[in-house]
């Protein structure tokens, strides 16, 4: 099976690395510069052991006219690039898939655009942040959570190719099927509502939003306002999974941190601006979530200028 990866980011790389073990698989990259650092040094990988591992990648530059003739794209890149990349994967066709594994939940609304391939959802527990173009550190190992989309596509336990991901690199890097695309996806939003923010505007890694309880406190708030999102019997389920997310990952910097820090663009968009856009349609009022969009917002301004 042939496998495009599309992104050079932390998680392209991380998912390149992992699934040419076993499956043959083109990387995809914007940049000239990454294609061939990629090329020439293929992609190392080194965890909180200090354990390092190199593998060659085949690499491409990703264009408006590049060959679709991989039989799944799994598409790496931030929320806010999907606008550059929706026309190209509009041409697969139905023999194709393509797997999203995007923060946030808006780019759901531009799956219409795609008529053809099957789709999947998938949400990423990994911890990993890129330390140059070919250079990772897997910070956590977590699970990729997949679900079809819609909820009528076949049934994905039956797919060779999650079942050999399963039965060949399962073990150190997991793989999970969910029945409901929607449920998976609100669970990691919210996840990533409460913790990417208040990381970002407190500047601080993710424990200390458990361990200083007036973080933690701030934690709270928010989840309140926001737990309209979530059936009332399964919102102490809920905030429990957050605060341990929080704490499996407590030495992580969350990803819109490090955007914050590093000049970039975040995706509090399509994070907590979905928030805020389910909550108008539902007549909710979140003083509190727009709040701190905004805080966001300022902060991604100020370091990008």
């Amino acid at each position: 099976m042939r496998i495009g990866i599309v992104g050079g980011g932390a998680v392209g790389l991380l998912y390149a690395f992992q699934l040419s073990k076993v499956f043959t698989v083109t990387l995809y990259v914007k940049r000239d510069e990454a294609l061939q650092t990629i090329k020439n040094q293929g992609i190392t990988i080194s965890n909180n052991d200090q354990k390092k591992e190199t593998r060659n990648v085949n690499v491409m530059k990703w264009e408006s006219d590049v060959p679709l003739k991989d039989d799944l794209y799994i598409v790496a890149t931030k929320q806010y690039g999907l606008s550059e990349i929706l026309p190209v994967l509009e041409k697969c066709t139905k023999d194709q898939s393509i797997l999203f594994l995007q923060n946030g939940m808006s780019h759901i609304d531009m799956l219409a655009h795609i008529s053809h391939a099957e789709i999947l959802l998938g949400i990423v527990e990994h911890g990993v942040k890129k330390n140059n173009d070919c250079t990772i550190m897997w910070t956590g190992k977590g699970r990729t959570k997949l679900a079809g989309y819609p909820e009528t596509q076949a049934d994905l336990h039956a797919s060779s190719f999650i079942n050999k991901w399963r039965d060949t690199i399962g073990l150190d890097f997991p793989i999970e099927v969910c029945e409901d695309f929607y449920e998976m996806m609100m669970e990691k939003l919210l996840v990533n509502a409460i913790i990417n923010p208040l990381t970002a505007i407190f500047d601080v890694r993710n424990g200390e939003l458990l361990t200083n309880p007036y973080f933690q406190k701030c934690m709270k708030q928010l989840y309140n306002e926001i737990n309209f999102l979530v059936q009332v019997e399964k919102r102490e389920e809920v905030w429990n999974h957050i605060c341990s997310i929080c704490e499996k990952t407590a030495d992580n910097i969350s990803s819109m941190k490090r955007d914050i820090n590093e000049g970039r663009q975040t995706e509090v968009d399509a994070i907590l601006g979905f928030v805020i856009n389910l909550a108008k349609k539902q007549g909710k009022s979140v003083p509190l979530t727009e709040f701190i969009y905004e805080a966001v917002k300022g902060l991604q301004n100020n370091a990008s200028s």
